[in-house]
């Protein structure tokens, strides 16, 4: 080993770390090797430090500053992560819940009990000491440019104050950084609700110490959930939402990732069956004039949500000048709201039927903007979330069809019709000019006259044409923070998973036991009437 040149030893290390994506504790251990690895593998070992639940403890010991102070000037990324954090509330609504079974049941007090370990109280630590740690981390950090922070992850209810807390104290924290240390550039939340945010807009000192944070930010990926349905509250958090957005004037990357869990990709079409307020909760808002605000933004990705047609090309529309690429992830459009029927049937790419003056076909208005120059536009899994039960009578297959007969998948016709224009109307007579200079008509194209072809399965190099996730996977400029914040590990924390797995174990067995015994009292009131 003394024998290796220090630049052989190096790039051996160099492609260790590479290997060591997802085991960053084996990249730890080999610093106690020898003073060699430990000074080869510091920049990478502590590129980014991790802060999780029992970093705040108070009766455990927390990162010492004469600790830090050695190692602060390495780092570039902060990896907070709160996820398993509980709010008091959610353990009361447990509790209620559970009432009529703690008698009979008494095995539950004790679980529900130790759900109590996690919240913010005076055996835990609490916001004094969640502050003392930030900051201390922060003072010795000159370098830090980036920031990922998972807010709880609610199990039971919904408005959760602590993430509240959580999220404007590390703001303020961040907000008074000294101004010789590195702006923030790159920034994760993950699980910020709209209850969240509104609360810390509605604050004056939350505010301030949030739009300091933002106004320095060049890549941001905000994790959103909704929980609020009144339309006075849902008008409150789009206009917070996107005041906060604009606020980084040098954003350069955008990422909303929504509420919606992964769907069937089998299924475009998806109905609820919810009141009018909750399914336009579900949607994500946009209603400013941003068109002078974003005036670097290259790159957005949408992920997991539901979006009204219109809105979403207002928003392309106004971003179009400096962007470049777009990527859309299980973006679904809301259509057939009650108060939209009459202006017809708005659809992804189009080019069914008749198209009324109101009616949004979305590849056709994207290819309307002057402006938008796209270099890059992959889609995985677009779809439709339609309010009305039963699909439209007229069009009950949409444009789901590809009815070239290539069997080409919905995400890979919408990028073609957006870059290359739509495919030829199957029903349209088309002329062709002979050698003698007349125009004769061309029969329309139908399923039996376009011949049917085989299609191989696709590569990977041609699902990288047009499907999101695959052309990720080697080129990511708008989310691969969220999964690695340092560009070195993936941003994993088994033990918070681990917990928080604990914590869902609770709750089911709870509900199981719930179950039991609303089943065993309904068998006796059978037996009892049976007897009777």
């Amino acid at each position: 080993m003394d024998s290796l040149p220090t630049e052989i030893l190096g790039l051996i290390l160099e492609w260790e770390v590479r290997m060591c994506e997802r085991q960053k504790n084996t990249i730890l251990n080999l610093r106690f090797v020898c003073k060699a690895f430990d000074m080869a593998l510091r920049p990478y070992a502590f590129k980014t430090l991790q802060l999780e639940f029992s970093r705040f403890l108070r009766n455990r010991p927390t990162p010492g500053r004469q600790n830090l102070v050695g190692v602060g000037g390495i780092c570039e990324a902060l990896y907070l992560d709160m996820m398993v954090v509980r709010d008091e509330e959610e353990i009361n609504r447990l509790s209620s819940v559970f009432h009529g079974l703690l008698k009979k049941v008494p095995e539950m007090i004790p679980l529900l009990d130790s759900l109590r370990r996690y919240c913010l109280n005076d055996t835990t630590f609490d916001e004094t000491d969640f502050r003392r740690v930030i900051h201390e981390v922060l003072e010795v950090t000159p370098n830090m440019k980036r920031l990922k922070l998972n807010l709880p992850f609610q199990v039971v209810g919904q408005t959760s104050r602590t993430a509240t807390v959580l999220l404007a104290t590390a703001l303020a924290c961040l907000a008074k950084r000294p101004e010789e240390h590195e702006v923030l550039q790159t920034m994760v939340l993950d699980h910020v609700s709209d209850t969240t945010l509104i609360d810390i807009c509605h604050n004056p000192m939350d505010i301030i110490n949030a739009i300091t944070t933002f106004s320095g930010l060049k890549h941001l990926i905000l994790s959103i959930k909704r929980q609020e349905s009144l339309p006075s509250k849902q008008s409150s958090f789009s206009n917070n939402l996107w005041f906060l957005i604009e606020k980084a004037i040098p954003l350069e990357s955008l990422c909303l990732i929504g509420w919606n869990i992964k769907r069937d990709i089998n299924t475009r079409r998806h109905c609820h069956n919810v009141s009018y307020n909750n399914w336009t909760m579900r949607s994500l808002p946009f209603s400013r004039d941003i068109s002078d605000k974003l005036t670097h933004l290259r790159n957005l990705e949408l992920k997991r949500i539901d979006i009204d047609p219109q809105i979403f090309v207002n928003l392309i529309t106004q971003i179009a000048p400096t962007l470049k690429e777009l990527y859309l992830n299980q973006v679904y459009l809301k259509i057939r709201a009650p108060q939209h029927l009459s202006r017809g049937l708005d659809l992804w790419i189009g080019n069914i039927g008749r198209k009324k003056e109101e009616t949004c076909w979305v590849a056709e208005e994207l290819r309307a903007i002057p402006e938008l120059k796209l270099d890059i536009l992959r889609a995985t899994g677009i779809g439709y979330d339609d309010f009305l039960p039963t699909p439209d009578p007229e069009y009950p297959t949409y444009d789901l069809e590809d009815r070239t007969n290539q069997s080409r998948s919905f995400d890979h016709r919408f990028v073609l019709a957006v870059l290359s224009g739509p495919d030829p109307d199957p029903n349209q007579e088309i002329h062709a000019q002979g050698l003698d200079g007349t125009n004769s008509p061309v029969p329309p194209l139908t399923a039996e006259s376009v011949p049917i072809k085989s299609t191989p399965e696709l590569t990977l190099r041609d699902r990288a044409t047009f499907d999101a996730e695959t052309f990720q996977r080697n080129h990511n400029s708008t989310s691969e923070f969220k999964r690695c914040i340092d560009g070195l590990f993936v941003n994993h924390n088994e033990r918070a998973l681990k917990e928080l797995q604990n914590i869902i174990t609770v709750a089911d067995r709870g509900m199981n036991m719930l179950s039991a015994e609303i089943e065993r009292a309904r068998m006796e009131g059978e037996l009892v009437r049976d007897g009777g």
